[in-house]
Formats: structure tokens, C-alpha cells, sequence
């Protein structure tokens, strides 16, 4: 039998799961729980269609367990698995909502009346807010807080507000802005 700690490979967790062991399937679903719930969630759906995905994503992984080919790759292998699921479930629900119209001769026409972005679009807008996240993290604090509070907040901060949060002059927000620009965009992919 592996022994399973909290410091076990995904590899080693899922060779102990295919061994019949519970405590590393608890281990994986406790350790990756919230990435996965994040990813349709991120997507615009709510709580108990966040919960579906998430539940859907883990009986599949159940059900693929023994064909995991790179089993080292789990965290990637659940996060690809997650979108899937995400726009096969936002497909699902988009489909029937259309209005259907009266057009010449009382002939049907059908015009969609739902103008959310379509599921390709939300995979994209997810992956680009991902990359986003993951440059934010890797430039210092202080500029990490300047961009958040200029672009990422919802409601518009004044400059003088600003200032005062980072102890900056108000006429070095724009240069220091700049500054921190070309710093994030060093960890973008291009």
C-alpha cells in the first residue's frame, strides 16, 4: 500500500487511488475542490451550476482514473476538464432560448435574444483573466496595487486617493503606471 501524505505527488495520489485508496481520493478532491469550482464560476455561472460542474468534473476523473496517461499532470488535466464542462454546461442551458417571431406570410423566424458572451468567448476572457492573475502575482506589491486600484476595481478611485494609499505624489501615478505596465507585460505571454 503507498503511503499518503499531505505532501504526495499528484502521481503518487493517483497510483494510491488506483490501488483503492480513499484517503488519497479525499487528499485530491480536498487539494483541488476550489480550483475547479473556481473555473465555472469565473464563467459566470451560479453556486449550484458551479457545484454540478465541479461534481461532473470529479466523477469523470473517477471514471478516467486508470486511463490517466500522465498522471503527473493532474492539476492541468482537471483545469482543461473543468473549462470543457463549464461550456458544454453553458451551451446546454443556452440552448431554447430563442423568441420565436412572426416574419412575412406568418412564417417563424426564430432571433436570439440572449446576448451573453458565447462559450468560446468566455473560455478566452477566462484564460486571458488567468494570465492576468498569474503577472499580477509575479511583479512587486506596490505596483500590484496601483493597477489594481486603476484597472481593477469596479468603481473608479481618484488619483489623489490613490496617492495617498501608496504614499506618491499625485503627478507620479502616470509614469509610475508606466513603469509598472511594462513590468506586467513582461509576464504575459505575448
Amino acid at each position: 500500500m503507498i503511503k499518503i501524505t499531505n505532501d504526495s505527488t499528484d502521481e503518487e495520489l493517483v497510483n494510491a487511488c488506483r490501488s483503492g485508496s480513499e484517503a488519497a481520493w479525499e487528499l485530491i478532491v480536498y487539494k483541488y475542490q476550489n480550483l475547479i469550482f473556481s473555473v465555472p464560476r469565473r464563467a459566470g455561472l451560479d453556486r449550484d451550476a458551479a457545484s454540478d460542474v465541479l461534481q461532473d468534473v470529479f466523477k469523470t476523473l473517477f471514471e478516467k482514473l486508470d486511463s490517466l496517461e500522465q498522471p503527473q499532470f493532474l492539476r492541468a488535466w482537471l483545469t482543461t476538464t473543468a473549462r470543457h464542462k463549464t461550456i458544454h454546461f453553458i451551451q446546454k442551458e443556452k440552448r431554447g432560448k430563442f423568441l420565436p417571431l412572426l416574419g412575412e406570410e406568418n412564417e417563424i423566424n426564430y432571433e436570439v435574444f440572449d446576448t451573453a458572451l458565447l462559450p468560446d468567448e468566455v473560455l478566452l476572457r477566462l484564460e486571458k483573466e488567468n494570465q492576468i492573475e498569474s503577472a499580477l502575482s509575479k511583479i512587486d506589491n506596490r505596483c500590484r496595487l496601483l493597477l489594481t486600484m486603476l484597472y481593477l476595481e469596479i468603481e473608479q478611485i481618484p488619483y489623489q486617493q490613490i496617492a495617498d494609499a501608496l504614499d506618491l505624489p499625485v503627478g507620479s501615478i502616470g509614469p509610475t503606471r508606466a513603469r509598472c505596465l511594462k513590468k506586467l507585460l513582461k509576464f504575459l505571454p505575448e
